[in-house]
């Protein structure tokens, strides 16, 4: 069954707005979770992690970015607007990889205000998750590895860049990416941690070029989303 990533309607709470244009802070919440995130003009904009590294790219950053929409296609700006026929949510996944940035689309709408250059085609998948990621880890340059892997049954959709493919796999499933990195590569790098939001239940890792020949970022999101991203150039 293909990955789903549709929010739920009651998902975006802002607080309130300070005054047409300007940010105001809100709360999303999940399962009793919550994240801060911005919110302008209907849209909210949740920081999932930040990572700074002591070598090329610098700097790696995810955020999801959601707003709703009327069946016109329109933003929705007003709190009280009711649910209506024809309404839906819009979610994206904004990433920074140095000065790059690019988007990568979990709703199962039509395409939207991003430009087509900015956007990565999807592909979606299910199954066995394990092989997929040691494979693209190799496809990369990564270093090979003849531990078994364990099985991970999960569904997900994978973009691909010139120097990075990322994959957002639908559900919690952290700890069972994160026993199969260290049954392949080790433990993670301890010296290149990555920021979540505070408040919720987001986490996580890296693993570094000299450890894996490539860098590999593990992230959770507070609203129970996995996300592996791996970055390198690919092998010839």
């Amino acid at each position: 069954m293909a990955a789903s990533f549709v929010m739920k309607r009651n998902i975006i709470l802002p607080l309130g707005i300070l005054a047409p244009g300007i940010l105001a802070a809100c709360v999303t919440c999940h399962a009793g979770v919550y994240a801060q995130a911005i919110y302008s003009g209907g849209t909210s904009s949740a920081q999932v992690c930040s990572t700074t590294l002591p070598f090329p790219p610098f700097e790696y950053n995810l955020t999801e970015i959601s707003w709703r929409e009327d069946n016109n296609g329109l933003t929705i700006i007003d709190m009280e607007h009711k649910a209506a026929p024809g309404d839906s949510t819009r979610l994206y996944l904004e990433g920074e990889c140095g000065l790059e940035k690019f988007y990568l689309q979990l709703d199962s709408g039509p395409p939207t205000r991003f430009k087509s250059s900015e956007g990565l085609p999807i592909v979606k998948g299910s199954g066995d998750f394990a092989p997929m990621v040691l494979q693209f880890v190799a496809n990369r340059g990564g270093r090979a590895t003849t531990n078994a892997p364990p099985t991970i049954e999960a569904s997900w959709i994978r973009g691909s860049r010139t120097n990075e493919d990322i994959f957002v796999v639908a559900g919690d499933h952290f700890a069972e990416v994160q026993n199969l990195l260290e049954q392949a590569y080790g433990k993670p790098d301890a010296a290149i941690p990555s920021s979540t939001p505070a408040g919720g239940h987001g986490r996580s890792i890296n693993y570094s070029p000299p450890q894996i020949g490539v860098l590999l970022n593990l992230t959770v999101t507070w609203d129970d989303k996995t996300i592996v991203s791996i970055i390198g150039k690919q092998k010839p």
